[in-house]
């Protein structure tokens, strides 16, 4: 079995084996509730009202509302809470951590035109999203139709029947022409599966831990104009860096102790850029009623994957049978892949109005349809596992926000928001691992739909603002460590609870 290690370096130099997939993605797509407090406290519901900064990423004519300059900064400090419930047991997780969440500036240009009032530019950044995020779990797996005892073994096994048919006709001038999936190499030369299709060794326990680092950064260029205090038209170019690790270890073990243990290390680098239209206009003359409509084109990422894995089985002797996927006489580095991904088209329309001076909401709807997310290798060479795998994962999420800011007197007031937003992901998604795929790491989770509730308090001086907020996300999920076609395993049952304290400290001027 050495000999198809060794043959595995020469292939991985040889050809270009699959090594995405669709949950290693879809998290960078779409944007956390982000930006400054006054944003945040009212749900980023302000793309029909608003002179925000942090309106630019979602309806770039909401700067076109400026009348002078002005310019924010925030910090943020988040806590994430995780349980997973599997069978009876249960574990949970926390972290928190503070992050520097926003800083802009927008200069507003008075032009003096009789239509032409003003044309504004800004800048802003925005920690778009935060991977930070700890889990375990424990528990042993059944089928739930007869309760028997199960193992990633089977997968295992399922894999290396499908790729390696012919396994002692394999010879070194055969690598060229052959795709061989890693998993079931590295389970064989681990002594865990075998060519008589048989599972030596049934976990009566099996534990999961993952530890995700990273976040997705925005810089947001934006140009906006007012015409007759009626039309605001504004336009964004958003470029992003993305940067993901992730460290994952599974584990199966019986009376006797461990069976054996599989670690993954995977990281994600690259940027990415998008154009963003927007326009609100007052339908009426003498109303506040606004409406808006903010049209953002796919971001164009090109990301580099790096991973490695490392398993080590049972052996007949003491100790452990051990591999990983990392040979520096081989290839010199972790298996690494550069790609292009194209995100899908995104679409919010909104509705606002104010009473009196008193009185502000606002009302969006946001729809993305992820199944029609597209990738690519570098070289142009499609990936048509990729793409039906977005199809029969991915489904069009909506996403509803609500937000309302009343003013207690000439320098407090408090906002209110609230978003709705659906899951991505079909009942019934799964983590294909193909023949040719270079996927180790075979967990994934499918997340259900969230709920975001929000608070906040601002103070506005001659100059001289402070805001503040407080959001409360919930999210459940079903992940598995797992899966195997054939059988029906049951979900371990996740719940996220996410509180944010958001501060922001601004002028205009």
């Amino acid at each position: 079995m050495k000999r198809l290690i060794n043959i595995l370096a020469l292939i991985i130099a040889a050809v270009q084996i699959n090594a995405q997939s669709t949950y290693n993605v879809i998290p960078m797509f779409s944007p956390e509730l982000a930006g400054t407090a006054r944003f945040v406290g009212m749900g980023g519901a302000m793309s029909a009202l608003g002179g925000d900064i942090s309106v630019m990423g979602t309806n770039p004519a909401g700067i076109g509302i400026y009348r002078s300059n002005d310019f924010a900064a925030s910090l943020s400090l988040r806590t994430l809470d995780t349980k997973a419930d599997f069978l009876g047991s249960s574990i949970s997780s926390d972290n928190t951590n503070l992050a520097f969440d926003n800083i802009g500036i927008v200069f507003s240009g008075n032009i003096g035109a009789e239509s032409l009032k003003f044309i504004n530019v800004g800048i802003n950044y925005t920690r778009r999203n935060n991977f930070r995020k700890e889990f375990a779990m424990n528990g042993w797996y059944a089928d739930e139709e007869d309760n028997n005892l199960y193992s990633q073994q089977y997968q295992m096994q399922n894999l290396y029947d499908r790729c390696l048919p012919d396994l002692g006709n394999i010879t070194s001038d055969s690598y060229w022409n052959p795709r061989y999936a890693w998993l079931p190499l590295l389970a064989a030369d681990a002594g865990l599966i075998e060519n008589d299709e048989t599972i030596k060794y049934l976990p009566t326990d099996a534990t999961f831990f993952s530890d995700d680092k990273g976040g997705v950064d925005e810089v947001d260029f934006n140009i906006s104009c007012n015409i007759d205090d009626r039309l605001y038209l504004g336009a964004t170019i958003g470029a992003q860096y993305v940067k993901y690790e992730r460290y994952s270890n599974y584990g199966e073990y019986d009376y006797e102790g461990t069976i054996y243990t599989l670690e993954n290390w995977h990281k994600t680098a690259g940027s990415g850029i998008d154009f963003k239209l927007g326009a609100i206009v007052r339908p009426f003359e003498y109303s506040p009623f606004r409406l808006g409509l903010a049209l953002h084109t796919p971001t164009f990422y090109h990301l580099t994957d790096y991973s490695s894995a490392y398993i080590a089985g049972p052996d007949e002797g003491d100790g452990y049978r051990e591999m990983a996927t990392y040979w520096p006489e081989a290839f010199g580095e972790d298996y690494r892949v550069e790609y292009d991904v194209t995100s899908p088209w995104r679409m919010n329309l909104s509705a606002g109005y104010t009473f009196d001076n008193f009185l502000a909401l606002n009302a969006e709807y946001e729809l993305v349809d992820y199944s029609t997310t597209n990738m690519e290798y570098v070289d142009g060479t499609e990936m048509p596992d990729m793409e039906d795998e977005f199809e029969s994962n991915m489904k069009t999420q909506h996403i509803l926000r609500l937000g309302a800011e009343m003013r207690l007197d000439d320098n407090f007031s408090m906002r209110f928001g609230y978003n709705y937003i659906s899951s991505a992901f079909r009942d019934d998604a799964w983590k294909y691992i193909s023949p040719s795929s270079a996927i180790t790491a075979t967990d994934y989770t499918n997340t259900k739909d969230t709920n975001i509730f929000t608070l906040g308090l601002g103070y506005r001086g001659k100059s001289m603002y402070f805001d503040a907020a407080y959001q409360c996300a919930m999210q459940d999920a079903d992940f598995f460590a797992y899966k195997d076609p054939e059988v029906s395993l049951p979900a371990t049952k996740v719940s996220y609870f996410q509180n944010k304290l958001v501060f922001t400290v601004g002028v205009r001027f």
